[in-house]
């Protein structure tokens, strides 16, 4: 009975995904429909994504047997709707076909930790909530900073300053100081940063508007590099080399100095492959996993066995051997969702962040302050770039970098990083208004 239930729904799931992408697609392409049509779709999405968590919730419950389950679909619920009022109490007006997508990635990385390890998800549930009370305290906060755009240089010590102290005093993980514990609680900083940088280079655009402005980014930038290089944290690095390198694009339109930065990338990737030792491991399990499946190449050959293995539909949930793949509720849970959902589920979540980078770029583009036009672009940068090499590394796209997948992935820092992201969002038109000096014609 029990696998009855389960192949049965893996249908179920894929039609669910299907017809939220379809929807995702259409909106995407039909960004400016009207505002009942847009209502319409936006609710049949919502209901989507309570029942795919029901649907997915019954399924483990069934063939776990373990109340649990339910009891965390239940605060899973409660927390969707908190996040949805939230929001409507805090901005006006508000994107909801980004919340719709934000709290189905969630669903995603609730059924999947629930399914792999029923302890961290009962964590991840538990940072979720912390991230939503704190996001809401740190909106409260901006909302009453005045000029807001004006602290270039707040934004760049707290973030030198923060990854400093990381450098030197945090714990070494897979060949990188990445973060350290707080009574207990493993807190990494330059997923808060991200943050801070963001702010950082559109203050100094916007309150120079000028060559001044680009020289500050520019130095301020290369230390915050400097110093994640210093850390070997290079994933974080390059997320923080292409955010700089896209908003000087958006700010400044020039294409010299585009081509130039990335030269400059390509020069420190190469440098970067020579210097530190973890990081030719990564390219020989990259390169050829099969070779070194024994050691180096194990992770990634597990999970491309986890992808390729049970087709399109997926061996349903609890049915796969995800848990073979190390740190899978980490870096790799891309690669369980594929195994157990099936590849067109998959894909179908591929297309979602897609969609969901060009409703923030969307969001960005009508917001009619330069200073928080470049803060939503950089989040909508950010979200791209962390999804490019989680994903990349996991189907052996690119070396693997040990970056999250925003939402999905288990991680207290990230989660916050990324609610606070999807707060500032939705709230900078009305952001703009309050504490920002005035609107700049781009």
């Amino acid at each position: 009975m029990v696998s009855v239930i389960t192949s049965f729904s893996r249908i179920t799931i894929l039609s669910f995904v299907l017809i939220f992408t379809a929807i995702d697609i259409f909106q995407m392409f039909e960004y400016k429909m009207s505002d009942s049509l847009n209502s319409i779709l936006s609710t049949i999405q919502a209901v989507i994504v309570v029942v795919f968590l029901i649907n997915g919730s019954v399924v483990l419950f069934i063939s776990k047997n373990n109340v649990t389950i339910i009891g965390l679909l239940f605060l899973e619920l409660m927390l969707f709707t908190g996040i949805v009022v939230a929001l409507y109490k805090t901005a006006t007006p508000i994107s909801r076909a980004l919340i719709n997508n934000v709290l189905l990635f969630m669903s995603f990385g609730f059924l999947m930790l629930e399914r792999l390890k029923l302890n961290t998800a009962v964590k991840q549930l538990g940072f979720t909530i912390a991230s939503l009370i704190i996001t809401l305290m740190a909106i409260l906060i901006i909302k009453n900073v005045k000029h807001v755009s004006e602290h270039i240089y707040f934004y760049a010590g707290i973030g030198i300053v923060s990854l400093l102290l990381v450098s030197i005093l945090g714990r070494v993980e897979y060949g990188a100081r990445t973060s350290f514990a707080i009574m207990g609680i493993r807190i990494q900083p330059s997923e808060f940063v991200k943050l801070s940088f963001i702010f950082f280079i559109a203050a100094a655009i916007c309150t120079y508007r000028d060559y001044r402005g680009f020289a500050i980014a520019t130095i301020g930038s290369m230390l915050h590099v400097i110093v994640l290089v210093f850390s070997k944290d290079l994933g974080s690095a390059l997320i923080f080399l292409g955010t700089y390198a896209f908003l000087i694009f958006i700010a400044y339109k020039n294409y010299i100095v585009m081509t130039l930065e990335f030269v400059l990338a390509t020069i420190g990737g190469i440098l970067a492959f020579k210097l530190f030792p973890h990081i030719q491991t990564r390219f020989i399990a990259w390169s050829d996993p099969l070779s070194v499946i024994d050691d180096k190449g194990y992770q990634i050959s597990q999970s491309l066995f986890a992808i390729g293995t049970p087709g399109w539909l997926g061996t349903g949930l609890n049915n796969g051997m995800p848990n073979k793949i190390p740190i899978v509720t980490n870096d790799f849970i891309f690669a369980a969702i594929a195994e157990e959902m099936g590849n067109v589920v998959a894909v179908c979540l591929i297309i979602m962040f897609m969609c969901t980078v060009f409703i923030l770029l969307m969001i960005a583009h009508e917001t009619a302050n330069n200073f928080y036009m470049l803060v939503v672009s950089g989040i909508g940068i950010i979200f791209a770039i962390q999804t490019i090499l989680n994903i990349g590394g996991v189907i052996k796209f690119i070396p693997s970098t040990g970056v999250t997948l925003p939402f999905v992935s288990n991680g207290g820092s990230s989660m916050l990083s990324m609610m606070i992201c999807l707060f500032i969002a939705e709230c900078s038109g009305e952001l703009a208004n309050k504490n920002t000096r005035g609107t700049y014609e781009r």
